[in-house]
């Protein structure tokens, strides 16, 4: 015979932010002869859930909860009839294994949405052992973004210990597609406890370079560096310049690298470009560093593009025949430092050159530097176009066929 039982505290009948139904629906739990939810059979969303062999719920829709204790289970053997104590379970339990479920999870959001302290603090003490595992659930990350936003100071300082004690599950909820945005909902409440902010950083400062080169991790680094202050993001700035090199020359890493160029402040911020543009030679040679040059050069800093521009001045010829170099050089051309780019072609060896026009690539640069330099240095420009115009008859076929027809047709540019 199933009968209810009342689970949940008093709760002064003066207290209105829950509603009467919402409140009932703590005291409406039902078990039947298997210790299962009477409520189970009539959701849409749910069929009754697994138990464990001594009969423990593993899945639970709801808030509705029962007491700890015992109730009787009626089993036949042999013709006999044998009665063994299953395990109710606890209230915490239930709830969160509930949030792991579509239909359970919905029913604790709503009990949030009343920001009933009471509510709050049954679910948060429920789910606080476990909340890596709630971060990183495809229903249960929903009940931690709403859950966290109404967590007290103390509250939040229990999440940072429990990072600071598992750093290394921390970073694989930040490598996680929900975990991801979990961890970013944890950052913007910087202002609630700076012992959290503190825990966070220090555990993404252990996992740097692992976050930045995944396309989901590094989400996590640059809400740090969104969000907190320069100050908070002290140790983040040190990393990235300790590693620069190598996020650089990573397919993931040279686009996080970029975007942390775009977001970075303080000294820290001309400490890492002056870092990268030393070594603007390798990079621009690089499929993939070679982005990062382009975004500094795009930044349009002067010391910064001088520096490149004339880093590169020995390289220009065979850093144009690059495909992602090309890039780059087109870029110095058409920055006020130009003039490093154009003598290097003009000075080169003639044969030198003349690869440089016809290359696949190389072409589009030296198409530039006529452009470029018609108007800003027209002196310049003659010079360069003349030493090409001595070897048109090597340019009308293939790729060096566009430099001919600009040289021919002037007045076209």
């Amino acid at each position: 015979m199933a009968n209810p039982i009342a689970i949940a505290p008093s709760i002064p009948d003066s207290r209105v932010s829950i509603p009467d139904t919402l409140l009932q629906s703590f005291e409406n739990f039902h078990l039947n002869d298997n210790g299962i939810g009477s409520e189970y059979a009539t959701s849409p969303y749910l069929t009754a859930p697994a138990t464990t062999n001594t009969g423990g719920i593993i899945g639970a829709p709801n808030l509705q909860l029962p007491t700890e204790g015992f109730l009787p289970s009626s089993n036949h053997v042999g013709g006999g009839e044998t009665t063994n104590a299953v395990p109710v379970p606890s209230k915490s339990s239930i709830i969160l294994r509930s949030a792991l479920t579509p239909y359970g999870s919905q029913k604790l959001l709503q009990y949030l949405a009343y920001k009933d302290s009471a509510v709050i603090n049954l679910v948060f003490e429920a789910v606080i052992d476990s909340i890596f595992e709630i971060m990183t659930d495809q229903f249960g990350h929903h009940v931690f973004g709403n859950l966290i936003p109404l967590c007290n100071q103390n509250q939040l300082n229990m999440i940072a210990t429990m990072i600071v004690m598992h750093q290394d599950t921390f970073i694989k909820v930040c490598l996680d597609n929900y975990g991801s945005p979990s961890v970013k909902r944890l950052i913007k409440l910087r202002a609630k406890s700076y012992y959290l902010d503190g825990a966070i950083v220090r555990a993404l400062r252990q996992g740097f370079l692992q976050l930045m080169v995944h396309k989901t991790g590094c989400h996590v680094i640059l809400q740090c560096m969104e969000t907190l202050s320069i100050e908070d993001n002290e140790l983040l700035y040190e990393a990235t310049i300790k590693n620069f090199f190598d996020l650089a020359m990573d397919v993931n890493g040279c686009l996080s690298l970029n975007s942390v160029i775009d977001v970075i402040k303080g000294p820290r911020r001309n400490e890492l470009l002056e870092a990268i543009a030393d070594l603007a030679v390798c990079l621009s040679q690089d499929p993939y560093g070679n982005f990062v040059v382009q975004n500094l050069l795009g930044l349009q800093y002067p010391n910064i593009t001088k520096k490149i521009c004339y880093l590169l001045k020995d390289h220009y010829a065979r850093i144009s025949m690059l495909k992602g170099g090309s890039h780059v050089v087109e870029r110095c051309l058409k920055s006020p430092e130009r003039v490093y780019a154009v003598e290097a072609f003009v000075e080169c060896q003639e044969q030198v050159l003349v690869n440089v026009a016809r290359d696949q690539f190389g072409n589009y640069v030296i198409q530039t530097a006529l452009k470029e330099t018609k108007h800003a240095d027209r002196a310049l420009h003659d010079r360069l176009a003349m030493k090409l115009r001595s070897h048109l008859v090597h340019l009308q076929r293939g790729y060096g066929r566009n430099v001919f027809n600009l040289i021919v047709n002037q007045d076209s540019y």
